[in-house]
């Protein structure tokens, strides 16, 4: 995709999202509020599964160890395996 498009796009969601912002929905009535609702429901959906698909993540079963394990067993366990500090057993690194 191009800069120009890409740059176009954004100026549109810009300027759509500004007008969203910009209706007052407790002035609309009834029928107002369910079209405005029909109209905007394409374009909200996607973007709730958008946000919900980047904030959620499977670990994968070689790393169901870390959710469970301290941050300093590990952090100690890494440092042991690369040789970095002196390790001293329980004390961790010295």
């Amino acid at each position: 995709m191009t800069k120009e498009v890409k740059e176009a796009k954004k100026k549109i969601e810009m300027l759509t999202n500004h007008l969203l912002d910009s209706i007052d929905v407790d002035l609309l009535s009834d029928n107002q509020k369910i079209a405005y609702l029909k109209a905007i429901q394409p374009f909200v959906m996607p973007k709730l599964e958008s946000i919900r698909q980047q904030t959620s993540f499977e670990v994968s079963e070689g790393l169901e160890w870390l959710i469970d394990s301290d941050e300093k067993d590990i952090e100690k366990d890494i440092h042991q395996r690369l040789g970095i500090g002196t390790y001293t057993g329980d004390k961790g690194l010295a």
